[in-house]
């Protein structure tokens, strides 16, 4: 997934003057293109991530489209103060880019674990949260985001679900009387089967039409089993 949306990031490069990527020293190679169209936009930020993040909503208040990547923990957890009042709070766009998901650096240790990241990243009052499940879903959302320009969190995982396997969506829900199980993300679909779960639906686009609609389900009686390999307490306390 990673290298297919930093390779069409690169590709907007050369029309989108308006674009900028701050990398976390890391995804170099893979944004190299960028680079050689514009290293005055494309910029290796090394390990100073809350640097970075108030640099980007500077590029943001400046009237330009300000692209963050870097391993989950390091963005979303190192810089929860930074993206909760230069993003939230001054209503910034950007798209943040995370890679590793909750545990996909878990021979890494703890310390490349971050299983909280959905619940921050809400709190910093964004409401546009993708998901994608393959490669193509990845190519999907950033061609969106790229084209709307809004405050967005892309959250980018090793597992690959191709489109056969992948539950319906759940914007497609349609007379369901009975109870259902959806999948919140690629992970979901993996802890299912070792529940022995079968996932009905998928959500890969988490957004507030998304919870008006999880919200509604639950006032018609349905019986829903939420599955993610990440923290839902932000969910739980939105549906109650």
């Amino acid at each position: 997934m990673r290298n297919n949306v930093l390779g069409k990031i690169s590709e907007k490069f050369i029309e989108e003057k308006d674009l900028y990527l701050l990398l976390g020293d890391l995804g170099v190679f893979q944004s190299r293109e960028a680079i050689k169209i514009d290293n005055y936009r494309c910029i290796n930020y090394g390990i100073m991530e809350q640097s970075m993040i108030g640099f980007a909503s500077g590029i943001s208040q400046a009237g330009q489209y300000p692209i963050v990547y870097s391993i989950t923990p390091f963005i979303i957890e190192r810089c929860f103060e930074q993206l909760k009042l230069d993003f939230g709070y001054n209503e910034c766009n950007g798209l943040i880019i995370t890679a590793g998901g909750s545990f996909d650096y878990n021979k890494l240790g703890p310390t490349h674990f971050c299983p909280n990241d959905i619940s921050l990243i809400f709190k910093t009052n964004c409401r546009n949260i993708f998901l994608p499940w393959n490669k193509y879903d990845a190519e999907k959302f950033t061609e969106k985001i790229l084209q709307e320009k809004f405050y967005a969190y892309l959250r980018l995982s090793s597992e690959e679900i191709c489109k056969e396997d992948k539950p319906r969506d759940f914007s497609n829900i349609k007379n369901c009387r009975d109870k259902i199980n959806i999948g919140i993300g690629p992970d979901s679909l993996i802890i299912a089967k070792q529940l022995k779960f079968e996932l009905n639906y998928s959500i890969s686009n988490f957004n507030e039409e998304t919870i008006r609609n999880l919200k509604k389900l639950l006032q018609e009686g349905l019986h829903i089993r939420l599955i993610a390999g990440f923290n839902l307490d932000f969910l739980l306390n939105l549906l109650n």
